[in-house]
Order: C-alpha cells, then structure tokens, then sequence
C-alpha cells in the first residue's frame, strides 16, 4: 500500500482494496494488518489455505501433493530453489474451471502454466479466517459463487462469519468460480461492490 499511496492523485488516506479468488484472501490479509485499508472487498476467496487444499482433492490426491511439497522443502534447504511443477497439479481445478482458465490462458502468451511446489507450502500456512477479525470497524464485503466448484462458498462464509462488523456476504447464485469475470456475474459482482464503496468510501 506504501507504493500505492506515493501515487499521483492517490488519497493515502482513502485507500479500499479489492481482490478476487487468491486475491481476495491477499486483500483480507493486508487489511487485517494495515490500517490504512480503509474500505475491502473480497471475491471467490479462501479463508484457509490448507483447508481449501485438502477441499479439492481425494485422500490419495492430498498425500501425494504433501509428499511432493516436504521433498520440495528439502531440497529447497540444500538449494535455494524450488521445483516447478504444472499448474493444474498444484490449483486442480475442477471440470468447469479447468475449462475456462485453459481457455484463458490459451490467447495469453504471457500465461503460467508452472508453478514453484514452494507455493503449496506458502498456501498451506496462509489462513486469511485468522486475522479477519482485526479488519473491524473497518467495512468489509465477501462474494461468493453459488456453484463455486473450485473455492466453495462454504469457505468464503466461514472467513465472513469470523469477520467483525460492518460486513456483508453475498452470494451469486448459479455462478462458476471463473465465471464472476464475465457477464453476468460480473455485472452483479460490480454492482454490490461499487455499492459498498459509494457506502464507506464514496469518490470525491
């Protein structure tokens, strides 16, 4: 935020974040311990790092990528680096999302399709649900997707629920974790969010 503030034509002292999917769980983060977050809202996010994981994944799945992470652990001791790895293997996205984001990422030259496995050791220690809290009294909007196969909306709920007030949790219904980029979701995550900042943190 200090490299925002320093902006031309950027009030320091109105500053509102807005993040989505990991996004959303890095907004939460940086407003629960920087104050001059006056205003966030978070989309499609996670609360739990290492519960959304092990969400996604069958049993055989989980330990597979917890082996693969101690390995890569390891070795990033003795070497300074880590392994880098597909990104389905360590994101595995469900069908609908698996869809949309290689579709993305297909127009996109620029795309990651690799990950470092240092990643998963990062996510597995990122809980955004426990410091949620020290966001209050500061506003916070959470929206999530109804038909959110890859970040269930059961996940977004739980860091809303541990939230203090002012907050708000919306839901869209019959949206897609990758489908809040397009019409219509979109058009309706815009209109709760734009709402929630001309609430607390309206333009001047």
């Amino acid at each position: 935020m200090t490299l925002l503030s320093i902006q031309d034509g950027v009030d320091a002292g109105r500053i509102g974040l807005y993040g989505t999917s990991y996004g959303c769980a890095t907004v939460v983060w940086a407003a629960a311990v920087d104050e001059r977050a006056k205003c966030t809202v978070g989309v499609v996010g996670m609360g739990h790092g290492a519960r959304w994981m092990r969400s996604v994944r069958r049993p055989d799945e989980w330990a597979d990528l917890l082996e693969a992470s101690r390995k890569d652990r390891e070795e990033r001791v003795l070497t300074g680096k880590s392994r880098m790895a597909p990104r389905d293997e360590i994101l595995l996205p469900d069908r609908q999302s698996a869809a949309l984001a290689s579709a993305a990422r297909a127009g996109n030259p620029n795309a990651l399709n690799e990950l470092p496995l240092e990643y998963v050791d990062e996510t597995l220690q990122f809980h955004p649900e426990w410091v949620v809290d020290k966001i209050a009294p500061r506003p916070l909007l959470l929206i999530a997707a109804g038909d959110d196969r890859l970040v269930p909306p059961e996940d977004c709920r739980a860091l809303y629920e541990k939230a203090g007030e002012p907050k708000k949790y919306v839901e869209i219904p019959d949206a897609g974790h990758y489908e809040v980029y397009a019409r219509p979701a979109f058009d309706a995550v815009m209109a709760e969010t734009v709402a929630w900042f001309e609430t607390y943190l309206p333009a001047r």
